[in-house]
């Protein structure tokens, strides 16, 4: 995952570098996904900053912000330049507990921060409108983010805090691996299993198939639930 790693920081056992899925391999299994990671952008808590808005360079956002932090992290990859912004305004601003990210532009009015930010005219300005319009309303009806989180950002100053990755700190590990049937069983390519060989935990390509989709506890349940399984199919043959 080249391009993934060179934003991420590993986490994970040191000791693990993929050995099993090459042995797998070895033996004639698929491994698929391999360009799939969990990274993660780690920029709550506190809570507070989540009533602010992700935008990318362009000056558009595009997630709910009241997302686990590591669909924030999968989507930021996806945009121009790998660049996001957390926009807010003074009255939620607070130093997240994990990110020492930079204020990279500031102002009275969201004009003066798209000017500073060099963004294209009227883009966050427009962004901020409409999102101002909706949350009035107690909606979100572009992203769907919780009413709980809904508040105008209307009344100034503002900032715009970069977290993109790279600059700050994403932790990230692999999610690919060998492909197995839900009984553990490795299988070829053509999903023919391999008699005798079995696969679990981050071996596998197990639960959690995508970034985008992860959430926290996928991994500790798809290794205690493949892992049981392989066991038991392991065992009764």
């Amino acid at each position: 995952i080249p391009h993934q790693a060179k934003y991420g920081d590993g986490i994970g056992n040191p000791g693990d570098q993929g050995h099993g899925i090459l042995m797998g391999v070895a033996a004639g299994g698929h491994a698929i996904n391999m360009s799939e990671c969990f990274i993660s952008c780690v920029f709550y808590p506190p809570g507070e900053l989540t009533y602010g808005l992700f935008v990318n360079e362009q000056g558009q956002r595009f997630i709910n912000e009241d997302v686990y932090h590591a669909r924030i992290g999968g989507f930021a990859l996806r945009q121009p330049g790998s660049r996001i912004f957390l926009f807010i305004n003074n009255k939620y601003y607070a130093r997240s507990m994990y990110a020492e990210a930079e204020i990279v532009a500031s102002g009275e009015d969201v004009a003066e921060v798209e000017r500073e930010a060099g963004m294209p005219e009227g883009t966050l300005q427009n962004t901020v409108a409409l999102y101002n319009k909706y949350a009035a309303m107690g909606e979100d009806p572009v992203f769907h983010k919780s009413k709980e989180w809904l508040e105008p950002l209307d009344e100034g100053p503002f900032a715009l805090i970069e977290y993109s990755p790279g600059t700050i700190y994403y932790p990230m590990f692999t999610l690919g691996g060998l492909d197995t049937l839900p009984t553990g069983e490795v299988v070829t390519p053509d999903r023919e299993p391999i008699p005798g060989l079995f696969a679990a935990g981050r071996t596998t390509a197990g639960i959690p198939r995508t970034g985008i989709g992860y959430n926290s506890g996928m991994s500790v349940a798809d290794a205690t639930w493949s892992g049981r399984l392989a066991g038991c199919t392991a065992a009764s043959g």
